[in-house]
Order: C-alpha cells, then structure tokens, then sequence
C-alpha cells in the first residue's frame, strides 16, 4: 500500500469530498469534539460504489499505522486544516488530503 497525495487521487473521491465537503467537515468537527484528536477516514471501492466514511481517534489510527506513525503524521498537520485519510481498496493505496 501507498501513500499518494490529493493530485493523484482518483477523480470519485475527488467529487465525493467535494460534493459533500460540508457533511463531511461536520462529522469530522463532530469526532473531534468526541475524541479531542484523529481525523476522518474513508474506506472507498469504486468498483463496488462504496464510500464508508467515520471519525477516527487516535486508537483507531493507531489499528492502521504504527503509534509512532501515526502521532508524527497527527503533530503536522496544519493547524487550521482538517486531515482526510482516504483508504482506496480498489487501487491498494491511501490518499492523505487536508482540508
């Protein structure tokens, strides 16, 4: 699996985020206020028109990534963007948009 940035991700995922950017900053706004940290993540198949989306706190990334990892990605984040961790099972990669 990789990891590829905004300009590479698939033009569904791009529509999807942009076609419901609000819903989307709302239950990320949501699980921040629930879990103080994380951010949203996706589980998406083109093939299968699938777009699974939810809040994940530092446990559920922590399943994902190493601890490590994951509290490096978490600390750069920028302060006023929101990070959108876009699992597509179709091309095996992960798309790391903020925001």
């Amino acid at each position: 699996m990789s990891i590829q940035n905004i300009s590479s991700a698939p033009d569904y995922i791009n529509r999807f985020i942009h076609t419901n950017r609000e819903d989307l900053e709302n239950i990320y706004d949501e699980g921040l206020n629930n879990f103080q940290s994380g951010c949203l993540g996706f589980q998406c198949s083109q093939e299968t028109n699938k777009m699974d989306v939810q809040f994940m706190g530092d446990d559920a990334m922590c399943e994902i990534l190493q601890k490590d990892s994951w509290f490096q990605l978490k600390d750069n984040i920028p302060e006023d963007k929101k990070l959108f961790f876009v699992m597509d099972q179709d091309k095996n990669n992960i798309f790391l948009i903020y925001i």
